[in-house]
């Protein structure tokens, strides 16, 4: 009877069990099994004179009160906690209400009695009398009343985290996302705004706390219910007058205190909200002693019944009192759901042969609460239940029935885990949200965020502004136009704690511009589809490349969209394992600036969706070998021999695959003198420089990178310079070296020769036009923009600087992609067209001449590109950087010459030096625009 049937079924109707006879003893016993499991009351119900219980005058019904104020009490009554149940106490704010406004007319009647003052004109200020409730309530909370002892349980405590703080924790989500998301905020300043939105979660989830506490909100009820129903508009204290001093007769208030008792209980088990009402597994009991004639027990049932059957509501109160016999006045025998329960006789212990044997006791037992459970299911119930104890004299037990466990533990528990969710979930999200090391879509590795996103917030800030030019670049995009996208794939962020973070980006920064550059300006022309461009960060010097392309990838399966990936400029075993990921899911490749041969080969068979925009290794081998046969310059009157006997400097990193492919190479195409010096870290630099010198060397060859300037300057003014060896090194020495000679072109101690990818100065020509000169201008706008963004502990007097010669290729790398893009909606594609396959097939023996001069794509898979440039220049001690040669090297002839004559400027149609005025956006061909997806993801 006392188990509520579980979460997903509605509740029933609770019996009212009434034991009858001369053992009336074991109503108690009966009672007492829920007693410790679910809300328990005992109440002692005296007799009392016919007229005080049955009288509905104002006043005489004392008794009635008074059993109904023991019923609610807190310390043994129904609102006292029941331990180990994990939830609160039920309370009583209604039926509190009614019985204290009968007390204050009482009350006031004994004062006015007892000090003889009485008049007929004396009224109680009911005004007043409400607001002191109200301040002396509200004191008790404040103080640790009424919210200390809600919150030092744990059921208490749990209950005011659900029902006071759930939706000020979502509250606090929302506005710290919102916060942070519209100041654009990171780092501690994030953590300010969670532990402010928390805490202010905390102080509303008090004033709820605190309003709760009141039960001001409850009151509405009144004027819902049927007995003496609060007028429209009235207010509270002049309708607790008008409960006091009835205007027909105290008849209708009887049942309205009873209605309260009833809706405080129904509001306790209530499933309405996520409240504690979901957790409780059983319903309260109440064991009246006595129920018989003349006493309040009886008078407590009547009324209790009226209220049932007029209402129709269940009460989730199981009564169990004892009589002399059937109050019979109250429903009668007619009743269909008054049951009588009786014993049967024991079952013998053999039955006749044919006949099933005679049910025992306690199966008589359940087949009559069944059978009740049925006929009870009705608008207007008699819910009895009487059990005749006479008869039960034989039958020991029907009382002691084990200590079978009542109410499970698990409801509540599992109540509590759930909406316990409504607060950790938002504020964890929100916490996440705000707090999280990287934005969504990159993953922290090694205190990098690495991965694919278009949130600026985790890169480098030396980057921010050609990010943001990027951005907004994208989002002038129509949400209804036709675009494809282009992914640059670079290191965007620094480890924590490298050495000049501004300046380890300087490349990328560069090569971002020379895309913006094309960007801007495709985006400008009167095209049927847009370019957008996304970030895929692989952290400082590729180091989690794989990471990065395994984020493009998986983005690539459900992106049609995307064209092809821009970057890659380093040759490294991460970047390479990243072309092999990128290479599974066929996405086309080109690469900025790395130069590696075997980057791209994979057993014997070389990628076919990558390609170099940068001139190979072999290529630069051939041009150096060439350099060298004509006489390389010792000084700026001074040639070295030709073919002199050359000292390798091979960096022997097993990550590294750039400077042991070049140095192979070089040796390979070489026709004079060359030996390998090893060497892992800049210790060992100097020592086999120091070698080298020893061993007789006329040129030290540096095939390493750019970072170790500093340690190759520093070896060789000690070990090479006086023996006249002349420094050559490779082309990932060029932005390095030229960025330390732009910040002091006078001043600075650098003997160097070099090669160089592209032209490093193209600022310095004359008459610049097309592609080249568009990329200076973008170049001369973002350089100011990255001066500004320079912190003051950078600056220190060194100007940022921005090497052209990235920009250059990686303006020519998305050129190839735009140009492949536009060739392949020119051949009527269907809409079902994959636009990175379409890009694949036609950037396959493309020729386009770019800001770096003419390119050509080899059209067969095993084949090299053809038609890269190189640079050949020479940098003397306090000069400025001197031009040599510049080379195309085709097959096996390097076709070099020291005139710089510009190459082609490019497709007529296209060949204004800065991008056009602004214009609201393309218009669309219909014949081209179903080709490509639409709006970014």
């Amino acid at each position: 009877m006392v188990r509520r049937p579980r979460v997903w079924r509605r509740d029933v109707f609770v019996p009212i069990v009434i034991f009858t006879g001369d053992k009336q003893g074991d109503a108690e016993s009966f009672a007492r099994t829920g007693k410790g499991k679910v809300p328990y009351a005992k109440v002692e119900s005296a007799r009392a004179d016919q007229a005080e219980v049955k009288s509905a005058g104002a006043g005489e019904f004392a008794a009635l009160r008074k059993l109904i104020g023991e019923v609610i009490a807190e310390d043994k009554g129904l609102g006292s906690k029941v331990a180990g149940s994990l939830l609160p106490a039920p309370r009583f704010p209604l039926t509190e209400i009614v019985l204290w406004a009968l007390q204050q007319r009482d009350d006031f009647e004994k004062s006015q009695k007892v000090e003889g003052k009485a008049q007929p004109d004396a009224k109680l200020d009911w005004a007043d009398k409400m607001r002191e409730r109200r301040r002396e309530r509200s004191s008790a909370w404040s103080k640790g009343g009424s919210f200390e002892s809600l919150v030092q349980s744990v059921g208490g405590g749990l209950e005011y985290l659900v029902r006071f703080l759930s939706a000020p924790a979502v509250g606090a989500a929302v506005v710290t996302v919102t916060l942070t998301e519209w100041l654009d905020t990171a780092g501690l300043i994030n953590v300010g705004i969670l532990a402010g939105a928390v805490l202010s979660a905390l102080v509303a989830a008090g004033l709820l706390a605190g309003l709760w506490s009141s039960s001001e909100f409850r009151y509405g009820w009144f004027a819902r219910q049927r007995y003496e129903p609060r007028r429209r508009g009235e207010q509270l204290h002049l309708y607790m007058q008008r409960i006091a001093y009835p205007e027909s007769s105290q008849a209708e208030v009887e049942p309205l205190l009873m209605n309260a008792l009833l809706e405080d209980l129904r509001l306790a088990y209530s499933r309405r909200h996520p409240w504690p009402g979901w957790g409780r597994g059983g319903y309260a009991v109440l064991l009246l002693t006595n129920a018989g004639a003349n006493t309040v027990g009886r008078r407590f049932l009547t009324v209790m019944h009226e209220v049932l059957a007029v209402t129709g509501q269940k009460a989730p109160l199981l009564v169990v009192t004892s009589a002399d016999s059937w109050p019979e006045e109250i429903c009668g025998d007619e009743h269909p759901s008054w049951t009588s329960l009786e014993p049967v006789a024991e079952p013998s212990k053999v039955s006749p042969a044919g006949e099933p044997p005679e049910a025992s006791p306690k199966d008589k037992r359940t087949g009559t609460y069944t059978k009740w459970l049925a006929s009870s299911s009705r608008v207007a119930p008699c819910p009895y239940l009487v059990v005749d104890m006479g008869k039960w004299d034989k039958h020991r037990g029907f009382t002691e029935e084990g200590a079978r466990r009542l109410v499970g533990r698990m409801r509540p528990i599992g109540y509590w885990l759930i909406v316990g969710m409504t607060v950790l979930f938002p504020l964890g999200l929100g916490g996440w949200t705000v707090l999280r090391p990287c934005e969504p879509g990159l993953s922290l590795v090694e205190g990098e965020c690495v991965g694919v996103s278009n949130a600026t917030k985790n890169f480098d800030p030396a980057l921010a502004p050609i990010l943001n030019l990027i951005n907004k670049e994208n989002d002038r995009i129509p949400s209804d136009a036709k675009m494809f996208k282009i992914v640059y794939f670079g290191p965007l962020t620094t480890r924590p704690g490298s050495r000049a973070p501004g300046t380890r980006v300087d490349g990328t920064f560069s090569e971002l511009a020379g895309v913006y550059a094309r960007q801007r300006r495709y985006n400008n022309n009167k095209n049927s589809r847009w370019l957008y461009v996304k970030f895929a960060n692989s952290g400082e010097d590729f180091r989690h490349a794989d990471v990065a392309a395994r984020a493009i990838a998986e983005r690539a399966a459900e992106d049609r969209a995307i064209a092809a990936v821009i970057g890659l400029g380093w040759s490294r075993t991460s970047v390479q394992r990243a072309i092999a990921t990128l290479h599974g899911v066929q996405v086309p490749m080109l690469s900025t600036t790395a130069t590696a041969n075997r980057l791209a080969v994979f057993g014997r068979e070389r990628s076919g969706y990558f390609y170099h925009m940068a001139a190979l290794n072999s290529r630069q081998a051939l041009v150096i070998a060439r350099w060298l046969e004509r006489g390389l310059p010792a000084a700026l009157d001074r040639k070295v021999r030709p073919n002199p006997k050359v000292g390798i400097l091979r960096f022997t990193n097993p990550e590294e695959i750039y400077s042991v492919d070049l140095a192979e190479a070089f040796q390979d195409r070489y026709a004079g003198e060359s030996e390998f010096y090893d060497f892992q870290d800049p210790t060992g630099l100097k020592r086999e420089m120091d070698r080298a010198c020893d061993d007789g060397v006329e040129v030290l060859f540096y095939t390493g990178r750019g970072d170790q300037l500093a340690v190759l300057k520093e070896g060789w003014e000690s070990f090479c310079a006086k023996k006249k060896v002349v420094l050559l090194a490779g082309d990932d020495m060029t932005n390095t070296a030229l960025a330390e000679v732009a910040r002091n072109e006078t001043g600075h101690d650098i003997d160097l020769r070099f090669i160089a990818l592209s032209d490093p100065a193209p600022e310095k020509k004359s008459g610049l036009r097309g592609y080249e000169g568009h990329v200076v201008k973008v170049l001369n706008e973002v350089k100011s923009e990255l001066a500004k963004s320079v912190g003051d502990d950078q600056k220190g007097g060194l100007a940022p600087v921005v090497p052209p010669s990235h920009a250059m290729l990686a303006h020519d790398a998305a050129l190839a992609v735009t140009t492949a893009v536009d060739r392949m909606l020119a051949a009527s594609w269907s809409e079902a067209t994959d636009v990175r396959a379409g890009t694949q097939e036609h950037l396959r023996g493309l020729e386009v001449t770019g800001a770096t001069g003419e390119l050509r794509f080899s059209a067969e898979r095993r084949r090299e590109d053809e038609k890269r440039s190189l640079w050949l220049y020479s940098i003397f001690p306090k000069r400025p950087h001197k031009f040599e040669m510049r080379c195309t090297p085709v097959g096996n002839v390097a076709n070099c010459t020291s005139d710089m004559t510009e190459e082609p400027i490019g497709p007529k149609d296209d060949t204004r030096a800065g991008p056009p005025p602004a214009t609201p956006g393309p218009s669309a061909s219909p014949s081209n625009s179903a080709a490509l997806p639409s709006s970014p993801s």
